[in-house]
């Protein structure tokens, strides 16, 4: 992974949500398929100085450099103590930031990044139908480790990565282990869904999630956190909706490792999901 691409220069626009626009002297020809707005659905904990995101942002930025890039933060406490109300208002500002791309034609890619990832797509979809009356027009999804349906453990591996490396480990440790054990009994003794178990639903709700986007998942055998057979059956049931869907499966890279340990492969096939949807 490249560590001394200085990194690209976004401006906050909420807690959650900043946005990179390029020099308007660039004057960078581009294709009819590259996207005009990317954007980026974080994974759940991700710094903003994460050397990873920068790594991204500058992929991006290279294949597509007349794009706007709009990057959504997932934050942990969004799946154990932030309400609705509080987590939508946290990246509302990215309606804003969609409606004000100058483009005669946008055209938008997501790419998005675990279960975190998906929640903050899916809450994008929301408040653009809520805002506007139309489901947000969307050219290409990359779906990167994501969804899974987490077992307990799994629930606690990935919370448990978020927690500071200090003293404060330990009352933001008991903090998620009640969480998930709430969550558990909620979903184990009373039959109710989770957070995640919804988002893995509304991502496949056409009702305000488009249906016309082309579909690429990228997962591995070796992820600890979103099981592989979970993201081929959320792509076998978009598929049976008749959604364009594509798979890169890989055998060796952890949760969200593909764009960087397999990184040739991984962009060639984010340029040709571009490509195909501009043929």
């Amino acid at each position: 992974m490249a560590t001394t691409t200085p990194n690209l220069e976004f401006s906050r626009l909420s807690s959650a949500v900043s946005l990179y626009t390029p020099p308007s002297d660039a004057n960078i020809s581009a294709s009819k398929a590259d996207p005009t707005t990317i954007i980026i659905c974080q994974w759940m904990g991700a710094s903003p100085k994460s050397r990873g995101l920068n790594f991204i942002y500058h992929q991006h930025h290279s294949l597509f450099p007349n794009a706007r890039i709009i990057s959504i933060r997932s934050l942990p406490e969004f799946f154990i103590a932030t309400s609705t109300a509080s987590r939508l208002s946290a990246i509302k500002p990215t309606v804003s930031a969609i409606e004000a791309d100058p483009a005669t034609e946008p055209r938008i890619l997501v790419h998005l990044f675990s279960n975190g990832g998906s929640l903050g797509f899916v809450d994008v979809c929301s408040l653009y139908k809520n805002a506007s009356g139309r489901i947000l027009p969307v050219k290409a999804v990359l779906l990167d480790s994501s969804p899974g349906q987490p077992t307990l453990q799994e629930g606690w591996a990935a919370m448990s990565l978020t927690l500071p490396k200090s003293l404060l480990w330990y009352p933001g440790a008991a903090l998620v282990l009640f969480s998930l054990a709430i969550t558990a009994i909620g979903k184990n003794v009373f039959g109710l869904e989770t957070l995640v178990d919804k988002t893995r639903g509304w991502l496949n709700d056409w009702t305000f999630v488009d249906k016309s986007a082309k579909r690429l998942y990228i997962y591995s055998e070796a992820d600890k956190l979103t099981g592989w057979k979970d993201v081929e059956r959320h792509a076998e049931e978009a598929r049976k909706d008749s959604v364009e869907v594509s798979l890169l499966k890989e055998t060796e890279t952890a949760h969200v490792q593909h764009a960087f340990k397999d990184s040739e492969r991984y962009w060639q096939r984010v340029k040709e999901l571009l490509e195909s949807v501009g043929a």
